[in-house]
């Protein structure tokens, strides 16, 4: 488990990975935040839900962003967001809402 409050799901040679983890790292360098990267590619039920939808942005364990983030949205989205103990990744987590 981790303490960050950032959680960046991205995968080896995604260009926009790249891109969005440029964001998120700036924002959080400047906030003082941590930011775990989980590779998708490393566990079946995230490569299962997220393949096509990388980079998936998190804060506090809820999707905030999917494919692109700006600094703007990063930090709107952690001011709004409290910090609260994040048990593993359940089932369904980070879904919005029916496909």
């Amino acid at each position: 488990m981790t303490s960050a409050r950032i959680t960046v799901l991205d995968r080896p040679g995604c260009h926009l990975c790249v891109e969005a983890s440029a964001v998120v790292h700036r924002v959080a360098d400047e906030l003082g935040e941590a930011v775990d990267h989980r590779n998708i590619d490393e566990d079946d039920d995230l490569k299962r839900r997220w393949s096509l939808e990388i980079p998936v942005i998190m804060v506090d364990g809820e999707v905030v962003a999917v494919y692109r983030v700006t600094e703007q949205e990063l930090r709107r989205a952690l001011k709004k967001k409290r910090r609260r103990p994040l048990i593993g990744f359940p089932s369904g987590f980070g879904r919005r809402g029916p496909r």
